[in-house]
């Protein structure tokens, strides 16, 4: 049974769970570890916290698991300095579809304020950074550098697979492709010839989670286990196309298709 969503009703005021979102695809896993025991310990009824753009749980599995151990009030947290304007816009529309379409009966979720922008959370912050001045490292302390040696050299590989972990993506299962992908690329034989790398977001959104790969100029839906075995095996290994999965063709690549089919 889906429900009508209780997104920003004030009398929302007492939540069974926090969910705390965050968006940093470069946090390590350690950091984001501490970042969850901080807030776990900090917060006075159950919580969890994710991000919602890189690799990790996505919203509607965090949701659902929070759900299912019988926490129905929801209080979802942005954590930011600042969150993103736009991030705060998608994450009401998605958190509404997912109580309309996705929520088990009952379960009702409230989005908070970005507190960390605001006047006290700033103030709060400024104050720990004055108290904690004088624990701070000179920076030459430091090696002077501007990155490893070698790193101006480009990597020599035949595909480069830009993986969009951004949130809309992440949100329909992004992080679960990015595992799948490499591992499926790994089984087949073929790590030496890809570069993969996620990034943020690349624009259909509607259509994710995908991936492009480059020089072919071509962008694919890859929905389950299946259709990455396919993409694999079909285009990276035989360089087929997966007519069912592709949802786009760089313009460039399509002039020069139809240049050599008039030739």
């Amino acid at each position: 049974m889906s429900l009508r969503p209780h997104l920003g009703n004030a009398s929302f005021v007492s939540p069974d769970a926090i969910l705390y979102v965050i968006s940093a695809q470069s946090l390590s896993k350690r950091k984001l570890a501490q970042l969850r025991a901080d807030t776990a310990s900090a917060t006075t009824c159950a919580s969890a916290l994710i991000r919602i753009d890189g690799e990790g749980q996505s919203l509607p599995e965090a949701m659902l698991e929070l759900c299912e151990a019988g926490h129905l009030k929801i209080l979802v947290q942005p954590l930011g300095l600042p969150w993103s304007e736009a991030l705060s816009v998608w994450l009401s529309g998605a958190l509404s579809h997912w109580q309309k379409h996705d929520a088990p009966e009952g379960a009702t979720v409230s989005i908070g304020d970005d507190v960390a922008a605001s006047a006290a959370g700033v103030s709060a912050l400024v104050g720990i950074v004055e108290a904690s001045a004088k624990n701070a490292r000179p920076a030459s302390q430091a090696k002077p550098a501007l990155g490893k040696p070698g790193w101006q050299n480009p990597p020599d590989f035949t595909h480069h697979l830009l993986v969009c972990t951004g949130a809309r993506c992440h949100f329909r299962d992004a992080a679960s492709l990015l595992l799948q992908l490499k591992g499926e690329i790994a089984r087949q034989g073929i790590s030496d010839r890809c570069l993969t790398a996620r990034t943020g977001c690349l624009y259909p959104c509607n259509q994710g989670p995908m991936v492009a790969v480059y020089p072919r100029g071509e962008w694919y839906r890859l929905h389950d286990a299946e259709s990455v075995a396919r993409f694999v095996g079909d285009v990276l290994v035989d360089g087929e196309t997966v007519p069912d999965l592709l949802i786009h063709t760089a313009n460039s690549v399509r002039e020069t298709q139809e240049l050599s089919d008039e030739n």
